[in-house]
């Protein structure tokens, strides 16, 4: 559901780090971001300026990483939702599994009081909400196309840059 990408660095990943904190720090930068870490084993977040961000714009998390030993260094790029959003469907999410175990237990017991067991058709109105959830995280994510085009362009014009010594 979180769309990831991987791509060559010309460089180590402390080149390309050194080079995106550089270009979040000049005026007109496409966006914000938060770097982590230190040398090859650092991170980024990367946001929409606060002004252009929208409920359902993503954040950008980057990571580099070998490509196996010795290898290429490789920038793995993966689109989340931002933190309301994320917590919202997970709260979603926990309540639908609690109403759908909590209907199955009541059909259960309403089957050995010998009543009609109404209570579960708790279970696949739930699971079918729980389907809408999901296609709801899609429909987000078309929303947000643009700036997950915005942010990643941004990326990989930096990544395309040899490294300076």
């Amino acid at each position: 559901m979180r769309p990831v990408f991987l791509r060559p660095l010309p460089g180590t990943g402390t080149d390309f780090f050194r080079s995106l904190d550089l270009a979040l720090t000049r005026p007109g930068a496409p966006c914000r971001g938060m770097l982590y870490g230190e040398g090859d084993s650092s991170g980024a977040i990367l946001r929409r300026h606060e002004q252009d961000q929208l409920f359902w714009s993503p954040a950008l998390h980057l990571h580099v990483e070998r490509d196996g030993e010795g290898g290429a260094y490789v920038l793995r790029g993966r689109f989340s939702p931002s933190s309301p959003v994320w917590t919202a469907f997970l709260a979603i999410y926990l309540t639908l599994a609690i109403v759908a175990i909590a209907s199955g237990c009541y059909g259960g017991a309403q089957i050995i009081v010998d009543e009609t067991p109404w209570a579960f058709l708790g279970v696949p109105v739930a699971l079918l909400l729980a389907g809408f959830t999901y296609g709801a995280a899609f429909i987000g994510q078309g929303l947000g196309g643009d700036d997950m085009y915005e942010l990643r362009s941004f990326v990989e014009r930096i990544a395309d840059k040899p490294p300076r010594d």
